[in-house]
């Protein structure tokens, strides 16, 4: 009996390795879609981390803003790029009134501290030079044409946007900061990730605002 010699001709061994290169490709495509992807989502995670952990720290800060009563802790000319005003730094029994000025400059949120020389409030006196220069985050930029900063007066229990720059007449109106920026992520890959949007506000009050439309409505009462 005549042995069988039928094997694999040279063109289904072609046509096999050709489908394998395209699987292998489909496969190799696959995967670099997914890192990419995946190292966008990280870096959109971890900007939008640092954002919101540098939004509260400056929360934080006006949050202990309110040293005397009835006196304004804003300072002008606070803009929408640089925001200036007196907080409580040091211990709770015995604090010590600090000047901070936040500004967003060259794509960077930059804090500066002023030590406090002498006065009482509301005439405190601060230095000259700042004492601490800190860098909260980078890769920053406006949402939009807002600003990074607005301020607010209340009229009648309702929020209403003071214009900027803060002069000194409006000062004692102003309860309320808003802070609003976009982060960019950092993509070790040089894609292009979404920026992440942080915005958050405080207030400058010790008692819940009132809704009389007479009476007025004072920072730290």
């Amino acid at each position: 009996m005549a042995r069988d010699e039928r094997g694999t001709t040279l063109t289904e061994l072609l046509v096999g390795m050709f489908a394998g290169l395209v699987v292998l490709a489909a496969l190799v495509t696959l995967i670099m879609v997914t890192l990419s992807t995946s190292s966008r989502v990280r870096a959109r995670v971890h900007a939008t981390q640092e954002a919101r952990l540098t939004l509260t720290k400056i929360v934080n800060q006006l949050h202990s803003a309110c040293i005397a009563p009835k006196i304004a802790p804003l300072k002008g000319p606070s803009t929408g790029t640089e925001l200036r005003f007196v907080h409580a730094t040091g211990s709770a029994v015995s604090p010590t009134p600090t000047e901070t000025r936040i500004t967003f400059e060259d794509g960077k949120l930059v804090q500066r501290d002023f030590a406090w020389v002498s006065n009482v409030a509301p005439l405190w006196t601060f230095a000259t030079t700042s004492s601490r220069e800190v860098v909260l985050n980078d890769g920053i930029s406006p949402i939009g044409s807002k600003p990074i900063f607005t301020y607010y007066k209340s009229t009648g229990g309702t929020p209403s946007p003071l214009a900027t720059p803060v002069k000194e007449g409006a000062l004692n109106e102003a309860i309320q900061v808003t802070i609003a920026f976009m982060a960019e992520p950092n993509d070790d890959n040089g894609e292009d990730a979404t920026p992440a949007r942080i915005q958050g506000s405080a207030t400058f009050r010790l008692t819940a605002i009132t809704y009389s439309t007479t009476a007025p409505t004072s920072p730290c009462q």
